[in-house]
């Protein structure tokens, strides 16, 4: 590991060379993968894990790639739930790609010298492909034309979550550059699905999808209405979701797609809209794959088990029940309005305590216009702190942006996430609630803090907290 963590000091450089030398050099493990490929600014994470776990529940072998990771890195690489070893990840970096990247540094100079992210996507292909999985869901790092997991070229169905501004010094500063960034992961003939979109970003989408002659699925969500048949689809989507029922125990959705599908009384163990939507992309995506001749054994029970068994820590993750704490790793302003509106509709009249810790490079102020007042009035206080990345805000800096913002709102510092958890849970008293939002880096603190503070919740230990800040961290 801290040969890997050390190639983060080559930063992050946007590019498909490198990454292509470095698997040629490798023999190409990755053109032999049958690939799901999942880009877009929210939701990719929970998408691409909900697919996975339906293709696993059809008998697949499934690979899954992710970025960041929450409490270890080998959760980045992972076949049938089970994250690559210790000494596999040790045989691979140290038996074929470390001396693959220094031949090449030493051939090329600084323009062989792969990053981080490079080099542990090629470490993931090459995983997959050792392992002769039979799907392999891969989550995009950043934006997608040239990030390292753009090297497949022929996926099965690209998938594209719901489009928004997020990292714009590097994507570009409107809704339309950033969907054509992500757009670069459609390839020509393969079906593409995307998730709701903005009308700038879809327009940009199916474009794209025109002039590369893919066929372009739409998916999305719908809370049910009274005297609405279930499972009817919206004028354009081909894959839709209904709401039926939403606790802090779960969701129940029907779902009607590609192929005549119609399933009702799905179970979703992630909480809140947007994730109904999530499932509605990822459902979408998996009976396209099979409606297109592959993946012939997803059917209703595969869909229902593979859902209903979907586990993505930190996204809503609720621990306890005096107070209850919820953690999630929302990091822009899109992100934030989606934890608004689940923490408005699943925790309604709750006083809420905000632990917030942000890294710099990203919009804060966008950011607390989600999730504080007037957005979110049931915030009574909020507790600072600095999550554990090299990036992260100073929370003397954030805590004054917030004051800036709300004057008057109580806003205390704390050291550490963990600490600031501690302090918040202190301050929630009878009948309030406590949320952790800001980073996906503090995630893995928080959870093993509220597990601890708390009698409920499913926090575990981690190894070592991520330091990427490459192509791969979006949050």
């Amino acid at each position: 590991m801290d040969y890997i963590h050390g190639l983060y000091r080559f930063g992050s450089r946007l590019g498909l060379a490198r990454p292509r030398r470095l698997l040629a050099a490798l023999g190409d493990p990755h053109l032999g993968l049958r690939v799901v490929h999942v880009a877009g600014t929210n939701g990719k994470g929970s998408v691409a894990a909900m697919v996975a776990s339906i293709l696993r529940a059809a008998g697949y072998r499934t690979g899954l790639y992710i970025s960041p990771y929450v409490v270890d890195f080998r959760e980045r690489i992972s076949v049938d739930g089970e994250h690559i070893a210790p000494d596999e990840v040790a045989e691979l970096t140290f038996g074929a790609l470390a001396p693959a990247a220094e031949r090449l540094a030493a051939k090329h100079g600084e323009d062989g010298q792969v990053t981080e992210f490079e080099f542990v996507t090629a470490l993931g292909l090459l995983h997959f492909a050792r392992r002769a999985v039979d799907y392999l869901v891969c989550e995009v790092g950043l934006g997608g034309r040239f990030d390292a997991t753009n090297v497949i070229d022929r996926p099965l169905v690209s998938v594209i979550t719901p489009v928004g501004l997020d990292h714009t010094d590097r994507l570009g500063p409107t809704l339309a550059d950033i969907a054509a960034e992500k757009a670069g992961i459609i390839k020509r003939s393969a079906p593409v699905v995307s998730g709701p979109q903005d009308p700038e970003a879809l327009q940009v989408i199916a474009a794209a999808a025109r002039q590369r002659a893919c066929p372009l699925y739409l998916a999305g969500a719908d809370r049910a209405r009274p005297g609405a048949p279930a499972g009817t689809p919206g004028r354009l989507l081909s894959g839709r979701a209904v709401l039926r029922k939403a606790s802090l125990q779960g969701q129940v959705i029907d779902f009607t797609g590609p192929g005549g599908v119609q399933e009702r009384g799905l179970r979703l163990p992630l909480l809140g809209p947007h994730q109904v939507a999530n499932a509605a992309t990822a459902l979408t995506a998996v009976c396209v794959l099979r409606e297109w001749g592959h993946a012939p054994d997803v059917g209703s029970g595969a869909l229902r088990e593979g859902l209903a068994r979907t586990v993505w820590p930190g996204r809503f993750e609720v621990f306890g029940e005096d107070p209850p704490v919820v953690v999630d790793g929302a990091h822009n302003p899109p992100g934030a309005r989606a934890l608004a509106e689940t923490l408005r509709e699943l925790l309604p009249g709750r006083r809420l305590v905000m632990v917030l810790g942000l890294l710099a490079d990203k919009d804060a102020p966008a950011f607390l216009a989600e999730l504080l007042p007037p957005a979110l009035p049931e915030v009574g206080r909020v507790v600072c702190c600095r999550p554990d990345n090299p990036r992260a805000l100073p929370a003397a800096e954030l805590a004054a942006l917030v004051s800036r913002r709300c004057p008057g709102l109580p806003v205390e510092e704390a050291d550490s996430p963990g600490a600031a958890l501690e302090l918040a849970c202190s301050r929630a008293g009878p009948g309030g609630a406590v949320c952790v939002a800001g980073s996906l880096y503090q995630v893995q603190e928080a959870r093993e803090a509220a597990a601890r503070l708390t009698a409920g919740g499913t926090g575990e230990a981690g190894v070592e907290p991520s330091t990427e800040c490459g192509e791969g961290a979006g949050p």
